[in-house]
């Protein structure tokens, strides 16, 4: 997972024999600059803004 400041959004990358071999954009409807993104210990991932929102993002 990676934050992206000038692309308001978190990028979900899927990596294969270190290539990317998909990606994912989430949250880009926010219109948010995604400063950090961590996994929790809950098994949540949890992002944080530059407006200083907390974003939790869970499995369906």
């Amino acid at each position: 997972m990676i934050g992206c400041l000038s692309g308001e959004h978190i990028n979900r990358i899927v990596m294969k024999d270190n290539k990317v071999v998909g990606e994912e954009r989430l949250l880009s409807d926010e219109k948010e600059r995604f400063r950090d993104v961590l996994n929790g210990s809950d098994g949540n991932l949890y992002a944080v803004t530059d407006s200083g929102k907390l974003y939790r993002i869970s499995k369906k």
